[in-house]
């Protein structure tokens, strides 16, 4: 998919036909991570959230004490931390995530 940046539409649809590919607009999702021209809402982060929610409310009856630190601590710190390091997240993101975690331990 190309995204024109700067160019007009006669121009972008023929790059598109040239290569072979469809046009597309912002926003889209790249590399599981919303992309757009403005900066994200704390909206766009509920994606993050609640699948961070999820896999803490599937596995965690079934994990021992330990096995819910090892969960929290590596599995679900990598999912935000993914994300953070393209898009700073708003505070009120964070402290969500945060919370599910606590709640899981």
């Amino acid at each position: 998919m190309m995204v024109p940046i700067n160019l007009s539409n006669e121009k972008i649809n023929h790059l598109a036909s040239t290569f072979g590919r469809q046009t597309g607009s912002f926003p889209f999702t790249y590399l599981g991570l919303s992309l757009g021209l403005t900066r994200p809402k704390v909206d766009d982060f509920l994606p993050l959230m609640s699948k961070c929610e999820r896999r803490l409310n599937y596995i965690s009856p079934f994990l021992s004490q330990a096995g819910r630190l090892e969960l929290t601590n590596l599995v679900l710190s990598a999912l935000p931390t993914y994300t953070m390091c393209t898009i700073a997240l708003p505070k009120t993101v964070i402290k969500q995530i945060d919370k599910y975690r606590r709640h899981c331990l």
